[in-house]
């Protein structure tokens, strides 16, 4: 990086840093203290010491990919296997499928009732429907989970609780609303990271170190200016990229080798955003055993709405390929496997925390979608935004290896797949989530600054459906 770091303003600081600035409103007098329990009895699982959620923008097309319908649209170079009875997958799309699929169980009956990508993103990052009304007060779950697992860091930990990669490349981007800025997320910027702070090139800390003291200006802020509102967000977000780059363990997150770059499948990667570098510093942060326990990945590529949006050209190859921001199915999948399959197998041979088990067996990982893609093509050869049917994948921390929720034919729903009539929704995958890691998904904060209950799992949402069931998605461990 060639320019004086001690002459950046506060926002092309944290830009280089690759660390992102969430949202928040940020007036202690404003904080929630109030946490109750409901009158549910939850217990929760607490099977994960740690979550790592792939947020795969675009919504990739369930008929081609996790939930294989053969029809008159299918191309006929899928070579289709068998992983198992139930779960059949295109080997052209996915070469590596046989280091994640085995371990994998599939909810298929997933429903998202916004067909926008933006509203559902919220809805992910969320837990939430979108309700413009409270927007501003509203968590990220992430910061909900880092609130929760305050008493369970230990003085050495550095790296914040909620930890994200790539989440500068999408459109929707949340902080930690109501609650105090300590429990925001840190969003590592894998275009700019390691050129400004790994080996010879970086930074030298020593060097970081005076300069970054020399930018502590916090006096200077004012109410209503900058990119936040009170200068209690500055003073978070610099503590934490200050003990963050101060950690020797950040500078070993960011040492990867030439053969691992290549087999996560960053040399052929040509996104903005690259899915291997974000995977293997997930896996870093959890190595690093530094404080982060809650890590989402974005695979944003260029940005956009993110390279699995196939409006046209689903299959397109040569002069017929979609540009830009989006990807072929036979360019996108197998970029996504190569760094999804390398994740899987390193975290299923390191060592977890407690002896004989594997960090897979203490890592709940999810790879979860907007929503889903029309079962028909479209007049330009691509698949369209469909809400009513789509799935996600589990893997790990006691999930069970093989499991399938829901039973569809080619997108009628013929089975849910649970205890309940309605499907499960994003609320599901947030509870899930929140169990998992022994979070009672069931508690409110009262006190909000609207007076609105805030629950961690609605069950009669504004502007969403009638009724959710309170629960987790208990089936992947059964």
């Amino acid at each position: 990086m060639q320019r004086d770091i001690s002459k950046l303003n506060r926002r092309d600081l944290l830009k280089a840093l690759g660390i992102g600035l969430g949202a928040t409103i940020a007036d202690s007098a404003a904080w929630p203290r109030k946490i109750q329990a409901q009158g549910n009895k939850i217990t929760p699982r607490g099977t994960a010491r740690n979550v790592v959620v792939l947020q795969n923008c675009g919504a990739m097309s369930p008929p081609e990919t996790l939930d294989f319908n053969e029809s008159k649209w299918t191309a006929k170079d899928l070579d289709i296997q068998m992983v198992n009875a139930d779960f059949p997958i295109s080997k052209t799309l996915f070469p590596n499928y046989q280091k994640w699929a085995p371990r994998a169980a599939l909810v298929h009956s997933m429903m998202e009732n916004s067909l926008v990508h933006f509203a559902a993103w919220y809805h992910s990052i969320a837990g939430r429907a979108l309700n413009a009304a409270i927007v501003k007060e509203i968590p990220a779950f992430g910061s909900v989970v880092s609130m929760e697992l305050e008493n369970q860091r230990r003085e050495t930990d550095t790296f914040p609780t909620f930890l994200s990669v790539d989440m500068w490349n999408i459109r929707c981007q949340m902080g930690s609303g109501m609650l105090p800025p300590r429990y925001g997320r840190l969003d590592l910027n894998t275009s700019n990271i390691f050129e400004t702070f790994a080996g010879d090139t970086g930074m030298p800390q020593a060097l970081l170190e005076k300069r970054f003291g020399g930018l502590s200006r916090l006096t200077e802020v004012s109410s209503g200016k900058g990119v936040g509102d009170k200068a209690e967000e500055y003073e978070a977000d610099y503590a934490y990229a200050y003990k963050l780059l101060m950690d020797p363990r950040f500078r070993k997150m960011l040492q990867l080798t030439e053969e691992e770059k290549k087999r996560y499948g960053v040399d052929k990667d040509p996104g903005n955003a690259k899915i291997g570098l974000a995977l293997l510093l997930a896996r870093n942060a959890l190595l690093a055993d530094a404080g982060a326990r809650f890590i989402w990945v974005s695979n944003s590529y260029k940005g956009g709405n993110g390279s699995f949006d196939n409006h046209n050209q689903l299959y397109g190859r040569g002069a017929l390929a979609p540009k830009n921001e989006q990807m072929s199915i036979y360019e996108s999948a197998p970029r996504l496997d190569a760094a999804l399959g390398s994740f899987i197998e390193d975290l299923s041979k390191l060592p977890g925390k407690q002896a004989g088990k594997t960090l897979l067996d203490e890592t709940l990982f999810v790879m979860m979608h907007e929503f889903g893609r029309t079962p028909d093509m479209n007049s330009v050869a691509g698949r369209d935004h469909f809400g009513l049917i789509y799935t996600d994948m589990y893997i790990g921390a006691g999930v069970k290896a093989g499991r399938i929720v829901g039973k569809t034919n080619n997108y009628k729903m013929l089975d849910v797949g649970w205890g309940h009539k309605e499907q499960p929704m994003k609320d599901h995958f947030a509870s899930t989530i929140y169990s998992a890691l022994g979070i009672d998904y069931s508690k409110k904060i009262a006190d909000t600054p609207s007076g609105r209950a805030y629950e961690y799992q609605q069950t009669a949402p504004l502007g969403g459906p009638a009724f959710i069931p309170r629960t987790e998605i208990h089936e992947i461990y059964s």
